[in-house]
């Protein structure tokens, strides 16, 4: 905890009751006398007609609170009272464009009721709102997954996904109680609700039941579930949420749909535009109906064309059935090949035709009666069609892997048709012959390596004659695996796309059971019972691929860029270590199974981890070792991630070895500071703490920026170095864009020399609340995270940032929301102060 001796002070004239450094709005006149509050309470008066009628009123900030005057809007004043909303003409009845929330600037208006009840976990990383309402974020990641909550109450606000229910926190804020380990699903016993406190979720809540889901679109509500039903027109509009007390069957409505939600108003909606997190029924039933009209109802793998005949080049509606949605179908029958090699149609509800291949009947054949006595086709001529192959040493070896591996996965599902028909010929279709080598060579062909072996022990001697053959422990993705005795009794073969760590390979295969599908993971050396003995390896080149480790949690005190997710990847890029001596580390996990590629650079050294098969929920690294960094240079690294061949952009992190001494006196925080900083660029002597307050002229009120600037460029070892004076400078909304004052503090790390930040204590995510407003602190930033971006006039946007904290020689992450927070203000309103490099 920070206490009042460890802050620097910076002398302001100061009103009665108000903090002159604190943002104000307004003035906004009152629209008849207010009584001033002490909480979000409306009983709770705390000075009776603080503002007459008229009064010019200026505004701190505004919160949800309980509703008065028709309005759960509350104003948080210039001197400390919290009034409603209602009474104070703001020019609208929502909260006021660029008005903060109170919530974000730690200010709780429910701050004096209830008890703490907990802890209890938080399942994931959750944010802060200001109301029972997901879109109300008021703080990103309030709460990090596995951290302790203590909640004051609990009630009921918008559904996530698809419960109701809410947690209060003891910091002020609601969070959706779906993502707290609470131990049941329903209300925890003792805890009340919110309401009999005096705090209001800030939505309207269904007392009577049901559960409330946000419309896609505008709807109509209809008086019976049929769309020939009467109906109020746009009863519900796009995006607002509706409270569904029971599901039914009815007639065929929108995607195929036959399901139909009551809502709280007693109309009936069509469910497929009604976001309830899935298709079928997800509440209790209205009523006993079954689904209504002829026709089976099958779901739709993805979104689909209708087509106005059994081909894809006749007359089409395009995406008339959405993915995901149930489709209608009437019959079936054979027609033009179509995708994965099916020749087979269904006839929608709709008199269209859709391809059965993305159709869930559970069979690759026809399961219902015909359409018509059209006999199945014994062949293709050219279906389904495969990218065309590459010009041979088209890439360079460390993007061939990732070629291969993409290749394959874009092929899984694809069937066989006729007499072994398929599309991986060497020049388009061929029939007649088993054709997993041919698709294994087809995959290499996409990596340009040119190949086509129709037999798989082909492959042997083509890895023999170049010296690509590998051991079974030194398996990457792109390899293949042939099956069988030898050479000359090879019986099948797999193109690797995945390596786990603890060496068990995931493959994808054709001809297996007809198709391409993915297989594993398993065991190279036993394979069995999924396939029999493996006799070779054989590698498409000679590189230095690596294969991803498992990875532990991330510490605490790494310098991490922050997490970016694509195509359903998340992965950030880290400096693990202390001091100058670090390791890269690139921690990746994937929702679904993805084919992911990483290439880091640490300290010019350069790893490249190969196309994997990322499985599903598992963090994976791709981590270099431990280097020790040049003398005045920081430790760096640079990471490109490639999801399912989509290049991301690239990751930086860079971070200067700091070792700090706690300061020494109550008010030093700035020679600690500035000690800190000296001892990382090898500052020799290095001067004491107390020469350091002496030369900057440090008092019993702190040390003031300038002087830190001028004691700064007196002490760091300038001559031969390459290291540079430091000055004072102010960036924000009175000076300099605040873009260019993070990117002097970047490239300051670049160059081996931290900056040194004032802040608000009381604003730090670990410092203590309250304290005076005129409370002020140095910390030291010596590490950053950022990505490449084309917005500013930087190049890169920096997300994160490594700080110490010389009050009690602790080390922390800050993401540049937190650092903005703790720092606006802590000079001259609007603006941020750091002692940094002039570079």
């Amino acid at each position: 905890m920070l206490l009042l001796t460890g802050i620097t002070v910076l002398a302001s004239p100061t009103p009665a009751s108000a903090d002159p450094t604190f943002p104000l709005y307004g003035p906004y006149p009152a629209s008849t006398a207010i009584d001033g509050r002490g909480s979000m309470n409306p009983e709770d008066r705390t000075r009776i007609d603080a503002y007459l009628t008229g009064t010019q009123i200026y505004l701190r900030c505004q919160d949800s609170g309980p509703s008065v005057g028709g309005s759960g809007i509350w104003d948080y004043t210039r001197e400390g009272y919290w009034i409603p909303d209602a009474y104070v003409r703001t020019g609208t009845s929502g909260f006021v464009s660029g008005v903060p929330r109170c919530l974000s600037l730690g200010i709780d208006g429910h701050a004096s009721a209830g008890s703490p009840h907990g802890p209890y976990a938080a399942k994931v990383d959750v944010n802060g709102r200001g109301s029972a309402n997901p879109t109300d974020t008021v703080r990103v990641d309030a709460y990090l997954a596995g951290s302790l909550l203590y909640l004051k109450c609990q009630d009921y606000g918008i559904a996530v996904e698809g419960s109701t229910l809410w947690d209060y926190t003891y910091d002020g804020y609601w969070v959706p109680d779906v993502y707290v380990q609470t131990g049941t699903s329903g209300r925890i016993p003792g805890v009340p609700t919110c309401t009999s406190l005096g705090i209001s979720p800030g939505v309207t809540t269904n007392p009577n039941g049901g559960r409330q889901f946000q419309v896609r679109t505008t709807l109509n509500g209809y008086h019976a579930k049929s769309l020939s039903a009467t109906k109020v027109v746009d009863r519900y509009a796009e995006g607002t949420f509706i409270t569904v007390m029971c599901q039914a069957y009815g007639e065929a409505n929108y995607g195929g749909s036959t399901i139909w939600d009551k809502t709280s108003d007693g109309l009936w909606v069509a469910d497929f535009y009604v976001r309830t997190g899935s298709s079928g029924i997800v509440m209790s039933r209205c009523d006993s109906d079954g689904p209504s009209g002829s026709g089976n109802r099958y779901l739709a793998k993805t979104t689909l064309n209708g087509y106005s005949g059994k081909s894809l080049n006749s007359t089409a509606t395009v995406d008339k059935y959405p993915g995901g949605s149930y489709v209608t179908i009437v019959c079936q029958a054979y027609g033009e090949f179509n995708y994965g090699g099916s020749a087979v149609w269904d006839k929608t509800s709709d008199g269209l035709w859709v391809a059965d291949y993305y159709i869930s009947t559970g069979s690759d054949d026809i399961v219902m009666s015909r359409c018509d006595s059209t006999p199945k086709p014994t062949g293709g001529p050219g279906n389904p069609t495969v990218p065309g192959t590459p010009a041979p040493g088209s890439f360079i070896d460390w993007e061939v892997r990732d070629k291969i591996v993409n290749a394959a996965k874009s092929q899984l599902g694809t069937h066989e048709w006729g007499d072994n028909c398929n599309p991986y010929g060497q020049n388009g279709v061929k029939c007649g012959w088993a054709w997993c080598s041919m698709f294994a060579s087809w995959t290499w062909r996409q990596g340009g390596i040119d190949v086509f072996f129709p037999y798989s022990g082909s492959f042997y001697g083509w890895g023999q004659a170049r010296g690509l053959l590998r051991s079974k422990s030194n398996i990457r993705p792109g390899d293949v695996v042939m099956f069988g005795a030898s050479s000359g009794a090879s019986n099948h073969i797999g193109v690797v796309v995945g390596v786990d760590p603890d060496g068990r390979i995931t493959t994808i295969e054709g001809n297996w059971n007809n198709e391409v599908r993915l297989v594993g993971p398993y065991d190279p050396v036993s394979p069995g019972p999924t396939h029999e003995n493996i006799y070779a390896v054989v590698a498409p080149v000679n590189d230095g691929s690596q294969v991803w480790q498992n990875s532990p949690a991330i510490p605490a005190d790494a310098t991490c860029t922050e997490s970016k997710t694509h195509l359903g990847v998340t992965y950030l890029l880290c400096l693990e270590g202390t001091g100058a001596s670090t390791r890269a580390v690139l921690a990746v996990r994937a929702s679904s199974d993805m084919p992911v590629r990483a290439m880091v650079v640490h300290n010019g050294g350069v790893l490249t981890c190969q196309t994997n098969y990322m499985r599903a929920g598992v963090w994976r690294r791709c981590q270099s070792g431990y280097e020790t960094a040049s003398k005045w240079r920081p430790s760096t690294a640079d990471a490109e991630v490639t999801v399912g061949g989509s290049e991301r952009p690239e990751l930086h992190v860079g971070n200067v070895g700091l070792y700090g001494s706690a300061q020494e006196n109550g008010t030093w925080c700035g020679p600690a500071a500035m000690q800190a900083a000296l001892e990382a660029m090898d500052a020799s002597p290095l001067p004491s703490q107390s020469t350091l307050a002496s030369h900057s002229g440090s008092t019993s009120t702190g040390t003031l920026p300038g002087s830190m600037a001028s004691t700064m460029s007196a002490f760091t070892p300038i001559v031969g170095t390459g290291l540079k004076t430091y000055g004072w400078y102010s960036f924000g909304d009175g000076n300099l864009p605040l873009e260019y004052g993070l990117d002097r503090v970047r490239r300051g790390i670049d160059n081996g020399q931290p900056s040194i930040l004032l802040v608000k204590p009381q604003l730090l995510p670990w410092g203590a609340s309250g304290g005076s407003g005129l409370l002020r602190h140095w910390v030291v930033i010596y590490g950053y995270g950022s990505s490449d971006s084309t917005a500013g006039e930087t190049g890169q946007y920096t997300s994160n940032f490594t700080v110490w904290d010389p009050w009690d020689d602790t080390h922390h992450r800050m993401d540049i929301d937190q650092l903005i927070t703790a720092a606006n203000a802590a000079e001259v309103p609007g603006d941020i102060t750091t002692v940094s490099p002039a570079l």
